[in-house]
Order: structure tokens, then C-alpha cells, then sequence
């Protein structure tokens, strides 16, 4: 599985990104910076990310890499 990719585009709060094989609500550190972030979508080959800090000094072509993937819990019922 490839862990590091790049910033394709970037809309305020919202990054696309591109080189990565994400899943749903995998954790994502986004930029030079480090600033961590949530794949929220995907389509072909680029999956959106919703960062939880200012993006203001992203830059397109910026590294990422996948931090852990999305949480899983198994939930069972006892009477």
C-alpha cells in the first residue's frame, strides 16, 4: 500500500490528494507542515481530505502520508 502522496488542490478546510491508496476516514498528515487531516472522499485516483487546521500555507505538490487508517470496533451484545 503506498503511504505518501501529494496536494493536488486545495480549497480552504478541504485538500484533494493524489498518490495515495486511501480508504474512508484514514488519518492523513498533510504538507510540510505536518497538519493532520481525514479522507472524507474518493474518486479514481484522488481522495479529498478535510484538514482540521488552517491550510493557508499549504502549497500544490506538497508531501502527505497516511497516519493510521480508519478506526474499526466490534460491537457484540451479551443479555
Amino acid at each position: 500500500m503506498k503511504n505518501k502522496g501529494e496536494i493536488y488542490r486545495i480549497s480552504g478546510p478541504v485538500v484533494i490528494i493524489t498518490g495515495l491508496n486511501t480508504k474512508m476516514y484514514d488519518v492523513v498528515k498533510v504538507g510540510k507542515e505536518g497538519l493532520m487531516g481525514e479522507v472524507i472522499g474518493i474518486e479514481r485516483d484522488k481522495s479529498t481530505v478535510q484538514v482540521y487546521e488552517e491550510t493557508s500555507g499549504l502549497r500544490p505538490g506538497e508531501p502527505l502520508k497516511i497516519l493510521a487508517c480508519h478506526y474499526r470496533s466490534n460491537l457484540t451484545w451479551t443479555a
